[in-house]
């Protein structure tokens, strides 16, 4: 009886083990980072397509931003399991254009950058899902820099699970956003909401664009204030959006951002 309870604990463990249940998200947490300047902070993620290395964010993020760079918070692991944050300067414009690429009717935005990078601090992209909504009521999580917090001094994302909360009653064509039961903060936009692609591969399938909130006029007899409450909910853009403005970009010519 002993050895019979001693080796169902030993299984129900396996099936419980953080390294294992967790492996798709460590994986998306490498290719996840800050991106800010003094007047916009946003999460980014990077995705490979060849030679190419393409970082990925919501197109507001850009807009926001002043001046010609912001800083792209990377990471480099040291010894004995330690990780150092490295901040690289990456242009955004020169002078007053643009070095991204803006979806043309959505609020996401691509660029292609030059750095010197390991192979894991980018995610191939054929893990981004090619078609539709994720599923209504499937289990998503997002990486995302909530109110700017930073898991620790390395530069880390901080990991949150949702629901799909919104069913598709139009095709993606008409209508690609969808729900998750999350609340978004200054700094989420532009991360990653992905799923369990199966082997410990991450596929995202989604974009954070928005928090949704209930707005309130209260009015009285000397003033009219708007109140506006978070409700646990944020919007987020279907996957195949990215594709679409990578294969935009890829069209343009353009000078990619370089880091230093």
């Amino acid at each position: 009886m002993k050895s019979l309870l001693l080796t169902t604990f030993a299984a129900l463990a396996l099936l419980v083990s953080p390294a294992h249940s967790a492996e798709h998200a460590e994986g998306m947490m490498r290719v996840t980072f800050k991106l800010f300047n003094k007047d916009s902070t946003a999460t980014c993620f990077l995705l490979r397509d060849g030679a190419d290395v393409f970082l990925v964010t919501a197109a507001h993020t850009f807009e926001k931003a002043t001046g010609e760079s912001s800083i792209l918070v990377l990471r480099e692991a040291g010894e004995e399991a330690t990780w150092k944050r490295q901040d690289k300067t990456v242009a955004i414009r020169e002078g007053d254009r643009p070095l991204w690429t803006k979806h043309p009717h959505q609020d996401l935005a691509v660029m292609r950058v030059v750095l010197e990078l390991p192979e894991d601090a980018t995610l191939p992209i054929d893990a981004v899902k090619t078609d539709g909504f994720p599923c209504f009521g499937d289990p998503v999580m997002l990486l995302t820099y909530p109110a700017r917090v930073e898991a620790n001094g390395a530069g880390f994302p901080l990991a949150r699970q949702a629901v799909v909360a919104s069913f598709p009653a139009e095709t993606m064509e008409k209508h690609p956003e969808f729900i998750i039961d999350a609340t978004a903060w200054d700094g989420d936009s532009g991360g990653p909401v992905f799923i369990d692609a199966g082997e410990g591969k991450p596929q995202v399938v989604g974009l954070v664009t928005a928090r949704i909130n209930h707005v309130e006029n209260i009015k009285s007899e000397r003033e009219t204030r708007k109140i506006e409450t978070p409700m646990g909910l944020s919007k987020a853009l279907a996957a195949p959006l990215i594709l679409e403005t990578i294969r935009l970009a890829k069209n343009t010519v353009d000078v990619p951002a370089s880091g230093r």
